[in-house]
């Protein structure tokens, strides 16, 4: 009986991390029109970024600088709100550099038309 309370949290967890990257993915496409992959590589990001915090690396993807930085080990709780942090940090760059400026961008002719 063990085993199947196991089982069962860990599929509700499972099935929880989809639900909410469907929500976004649904969420952004009503809202915008446009199938965002990037809530998917924001994820895989936030999660590579946990992985070299335990390792004590500190995960940098900037072109031209070294892969990561060693900061020492960290146990779990300073490694998740870390990398919590981080990827909040890097989703407020994105959407003030990129998400922001395409609100006022003009539209395609060919949707105007279609409208029209």
């Amino acid at each position: 009986m063990d085993q199947h309370l196991i089982f069962l949290l860990l599929g509700l967890a499972n099935g929880a991390v989809f639900a909410a990257l469907a929500l976004a993915l649904v969420v952004t496409y009503r809202s915008s029109g446009v199938v965002n992959f990037a809530t998917g590589a924001m994820a895989l990001f936030t999660a590579y970024t946990y992985s070299f915090l335990r390792q004590g690396e500190l995960l940098i993807l900037i072109p031209g600088l070294p892969l990561s930085v060693h900061l020492g080990t960290l146990s779990f709780w300073p490694a998740a709100v870390l990398a919590i942090a981080i990827s909040a940090g890097s989703g407020l760059l994105l959407y003030g550099l990129v998400f922001r400026p395409l609100r006022t961008a003009r539209r395609s002719r060919r949707r105007s038309r279609r409208s029209a």
